[in-house]
């Protein structure tokens, strides 16, 4: 019997969303309104993004899937939790309390929340050699956002712990 939260399972999901949200996404454009979901995608869409597809819930599907069938069970979770709470952490602080500006809308003080709480969720699933390569790479991606940091985040933190996991 096939647990609700294997592999497969978890991947087909999300491929199932990322079409009904691209699907909703369209519709929207074109001035038709899914309830829930686009009110929804539109308080979740930066003031700019309103007018076009936005795309930050795909890449993080993205992310997400490739993380899964890239890396082991544990260094997948790892780096799926951190864009999960570094991200998010990150721009929450930066807006909040954030003074010192790195680039653009990204400061110092939501980056350096964002690597704090990256690295102790990571910990709790990695060694913490890996978590502490790890969390850095994720969040130079957050900082880089390119194309976007919902996508290369988990990518690049799961590719250094993996790096780092011990033989």
């Amino acid at each position: 019997m096939t647990e609700v939260t294997s592999k497969p399972i978890v991947l087909a999901a999300l491929c199932v969303i990322v079409v009904a949200y691209t699907v909703e996404e369209m519709l929207r454009l074109k001035g038709r309104q899914v309830p829930l979901i686009t009110s929804f995608t539109l308080r979740m869409a930066e003031p700019g993004e309103r007018g076009r597809f936005i795309a930050r819930p795909v890449y993080l599907a993205l992310g997400v899937m490739l993380a899964m069938l890239l890396f082991p069970k544990h260094i997948a979770y790892a780096s799926i939790g951190i864009v999960a709470v570094g991200d998010p952490v990150a721009a929450y602080v930066g807006g909040k309390f954030g003074r010192r500006h790195i680039r653009r809308n990204k400061t110092l003080e939501g980056s350096m929340a964002g690597l704090v709480l990256s690295f102790i969720l990571a910990s709790l699933m990695v060694s913490p050699i890996s978590a502490l390569v790890g969390a850095p790479a994720a969040m130079l991606m957050e900082l880089l956002d390119f194309p976007d940091d919902n996508l290369t985040m988990p990518i690049a933190a799961g590719a250094m712990m993996l790096l780092a996991a011990p033989l």
